[in-house]
């Protein structure tokens, strides 16, 4: 589907997203010079789809008044979008989560950009995404034992072979004390470091209304269907 950016009204378009993409949200609108109203969902609500879903259906409940249709930035995050209906258009990026969401850069409809075995790096401070101490967080939280921890960071090791930083162009990330952070985690879990592109791409031909087959577009009452979501 191909829709000319004019008839989509920007006083009656708002954008729903993650937070973990507040920063590629406010740049991909400054750079096709769209100003609409965004909506965040907090990112921590990823840790259980069914609790990410009931925090967006409350979002489209809490809409404001005038508005047509809602910009998703996210991608089907483990099923949270599933059978999701609202009484706006809803206009969906096909992909499977946030990353693919970034990893595309191209005009291919490709759900999952991922490789198998690689973690991959977004963020403008690495430290948040340090798999090392997420791991000791969860050692601490659930108080697991030496050997235990010794087992599952073996697991985490036989699991991960790259993590692969993902140069955006926003994050910065070619800098010496960033990719000295990525490089301690990648030497804990004996990995590799690599850099990958990635980028607002996908955001910019949203806000300006290019919706081709990378994206799902939902008249309102339309639920979406994972079968069209992902291709």
């Amino acid at each position: 589907m191909n829709l000319d950016k004019t008839i989509m009204n920007q006083d009656k378009t708002i954008i729903l997203a993650c937070s973990s993409l507040t920063e590629y949200v406010e740049a991909a609108q400054a750079s096709v010079g769209t100003k609409m109203r965004v909506r965040y969902l907090n990112r921590i609500y990823h840790r259980d789809p069914a609790e990410m879903q009931e925090h967006i259906k409350a979002e489209l409940e809490r809409m404001p008044e005038g508005i047509d249709t809602v910009l998703v930035c996210m991608g089907f995050c483990g099923g949270s979008w599933n059978l999701v209906q609202s009484r706006y258009r809803l206009v969906i990026p096909r992909v499977d989560d946030c990353v693919s969401l970034l990893l595309q850069t191209k005009d291919d409809p490709v759900s999952n950009l991922k490789t198998p075995g690689h973690l991959y790096v977004r963020a403008m401070d690495p430290s948040t995404e340090s798999f090392k101490a997420i791991f000791e967080r969860l050692v601490k939280t659930y108080n697991v034992d030496e050997e235990t921890a010794k087992k599952r960071h073996k697991e985490w090791m036989d699991l991960y072979n790259t993590i692969s930083v993902m140069d955006t162009g926003i994050n910065q990330c070619r800098r010496p004390e960033y990719a000295a952070v990525v490089k301690k985690d990648a030497d804990w879990l004996g990995a590799k470091m690599e850099y990958v592109e990635a980028g607002t791409h996908l955001l910019e031909k949203l806000f300006s209304g290019r919706w081709d087959d990378q994206f799902l577009v939902l008249e309102p009452g339309r639920a979406v269907q994972k079968e069209e979501m992902l291709v």
